[in-house]
């Protein structure tokens, strides 16, 4: 796409019928012909272990690595587990934080969404990871956007309020990417 915006999208669910990968397919949709869109399984990335990472990264560590190093923009997708951020979420930030002060996430414009059933669409697990991003850039959107009420999909899909809300919310970071038009470090 030349010099079009790469985003990451990052989904810290890794069940079939996910309401936020449910989220992030809508983010991936509406940015198709916006920007260039990578989208790491996280299913294989291993817990983060010091030892391991002495070794050097597994392969799926450095595929995700790679995509987001070669991102302008990170769009977190989680879901709230026992009122916290899932460890496939954080997870993917321990490695992405690494090696530590010159982690993938350093410079990147972070997002953070959440869909899920709880009335509050996932502020606790939206807070947190909020929270522990801006440790790690300074350039997070500091609107997370939460898609309460959501108890099932219909097709695989979100409402339409749902799909809107993603849509939105998706033009609102590219807007606020424009703040920074460098390219990667």
């Amino acid at each position: 796409m030349g010099n079009s915006p790469r985003l990451t999208i990052l989904v810290g669910s890794l069940r079939a019928g996910s309401f936020n990968q449910a989220a992030a397919q809508v983010a991936a949709d509406h940015l198709s012909g916006k920007a260039d869109v990578s989208w790491p399984d996280l299913s294989s990335v291993p817990f983060f272990n010091q030892d391991v990472e002495a070794l050097g990264d597994p392969s799926s560590v450095l595929t995700m690595k790679e995509a987001v190093c070669a991102s302008q923009a990170v769009l977190f997708f989680t879901p709230e587990y026992n009122s916290g951020i899932p460890a496939v979420t954080k997870n993917a930030v321990d490695w992405l934080s690494r090696p530590f002060g010159n982690g993938c996430l350093t410079d990147r414009i972070l997002g953070v969404a959440a869909a899920g059933p709880s009335s509050s669409g996932a502020e606790n697990a939206r807070a947190s990871l909020l929270q522990i991003c801006e440790t790690l850039s300074n350039r997070v959107y500091p609107k997370t956007l939460g898609i309460p009420g959501v108890f099932s999909l219909e097709n695989g899909r979100l409402s339409e309020a749902g799909e809107t809300a993603v849509r939105v919310w998706i033009d609102e970071i590219l807007a606020f990417s424009h703040k920074w038009q460098t390219a990667p470090t």
